[in-house]
């Protein structure tokens, strides 16, 4: 499964939770020797995948993104038969409809819960109104721990990375863009092919109030378009329902959904800006110990820089090789970076030789059965020091040909070194990414 930068940091979030309560016990999901030369923040992000690979996170994270997507199908076909019923339901009032009572169902609902969503969303530490239903219900459909975990990791970093206003800003703009746009393509459809008579109608306001009220609300659309309010005057001339009802497409146009679409828009492209910049906390609570394990794995291995070929034991070195041997034997000298790659490539692949005892049972195989070709790979971040040239030594006398791989990298500080120590003793070399 591909993931996204989005959840890459929320799966490092969970894991972050997990090191904080038992670190010992997630030291053993992933070992030291998988660390690379990689950034602090890339290491994390990386052990957190390979981790919820193990544990199988990732297929649950992948169920609670299916979960998510199909009540995203279903809130948006709630959204679009709401949408369509609004104007079913108004356009079957006894005619002539009034003008402003239309207005005021199609666009009024619209407006004031975007201007309560202005005042509350934006303080708010928890997702709320239509945001807070679906995860409540996605929490209700994926009805077990590791699920519930994922929702607080979810929360958390939402929280953290400033991310909860664009996404629940996203879904409810999104929702109510579905609303208004289901409203007014309907209306559209419907005034196109039936004839509906509207009027300007009120019973506790006056004429001037009436139409102070119209123009308030024909402000933007005379504004942008100069569109003309169809005229109080005119009400019993044939032409007014066209009027009227091009008027009342262009405000719901306006009002209902032209807000939405704009505040979906700039939710989504906030959003994209603040994953963009994401960054681990790394002196939070259980990043500090990964952080200070990786610091502590890399001075052990930190290279120190020895003359291989000073004192009597490079002088004494000798590169014998066998007579005959028969199948061929790989491994990987001191540590691996790509082991699977290297097992797969490799025939007969023994191992990564870490420990002096590996080595033993390295040496211990090739007596007992002599190779005819024996390849060694070699990263060449490693020093060439006595310890490894004498197993190459010893190596060679079991095997009639021996070759060494090195391993190049911009991290490869030693490639030279290794390949003027293997000319020196003549041993077979080639080069490898």
């Amino acid at each position: 499964m591909s993931l996204s930068r989005f959840e890459h940091f929320w799966l490092a979030e969970l894991q972050r939770q997990h090191d904080q309560h038992d670190f010992a016990r997630q030291q053993q999901l992933f070992h030291r020797q998988e660390y690379t030369d990689a950034a602090p923040q890339q290491e994390l992000l990386r052990r957190a995948e390979r981790v919820a690979e193990r544990r199988g996170t990732v297929r649950q994270l992948q169920r609670w993104q299916n979960v998510r997507r199909l009540l995203t199908v279903l809130f948006g076909f709630i959204a679009v038969l709401l949408g369509a019923g609004a104007v079913q339901t108004l356009l079957q009032q006894p005619p002539p409809i009034s003008l402003l009572f239309a207005v005021a169902i199609l666009v009024l609902p619209n407006l004031l819960l975007l201007l309560l969503w202005l005042l509350l969303a934006t303080h708010s530490a928890k997702p709320r109104g239509i945001s807070h239903i679906a995860m409540s219900l996605n929490s209700w459909l994926v009805k077990d721990t590791a699920a519930q975990q994922l929702s607080d990791a979810w929360l958390r970093l939402v929280q953290q990375q400033r991310l909860l206003v664009p996404l629940t800003g996203a879904v409810s703009h999104g929702f109510w863009l579905l609303i208004g746009a289901s409203s007014w393509l309907t209306l559209l459809l419907y005034l196109s092919f039936n004839n509906y008579q509207f009027h300007w109608a009120t019973t506790i306001l006056n004429e001037p109030q009436l139409l102070m009220l119209a123009q308030l609300i024909n402000y933007l659309p005379e504004l942008l378009l100069e569109v003309q309010l169809p005229p109080i005057e005119a009400q019993d001339e044939p032409y007014f329902a066209n009027l009227a009802g091009r008027w009342l497409s262009i405000c719901v146009l306006f009002y209902a959904v032209l807000p939405r679409l704009l505040a979906v828009v700039l939710c989504l492209l906030l959003f994209a800006l603040r994953v963009r910049r994401m960054q681990l906390d790394m002196q939070a609570a259980g990043h500090i110990h990964v952080v200070q394990e990786l610091q502590q794995t890399r001075s052990e291995h930190a290279p120190r820089v020895v003359d291989a070929d000073s004192g009597d034991t490079a002088e004494h070195l000798r590169f014998q090789y066998a007579q005959q041997g028969s199948g061929e034997l790989s491994a990987s000298l001191d540590f691996e970076t790509a082991q699977a790659q290297a097992a797969s490539t490799l025939t007969n692949y023994f191992g990564v030789l870490a420990s002096y005892a590996d080595k033993q049972r390295w040496l211990s195989d090739l007596q007992q059965q002599p190779r005819a070709l024996v390849t060694l790979r070699i990263d060449c971040r490693s020093t060439p020091d006595r310890g490894s040239m004498r197993l190459l030594s010893q190596t060679a006398q079991y095997t009639e040909k021996l070759i060494v791989q090195l391993v190049d990298s911009p991290a490869a500080t030693y490639l030279n070194q290794w390949q003027q120590l293997l000319d020196q003793y003549g041993v077979a070399y080639v080069r490898v990414d």
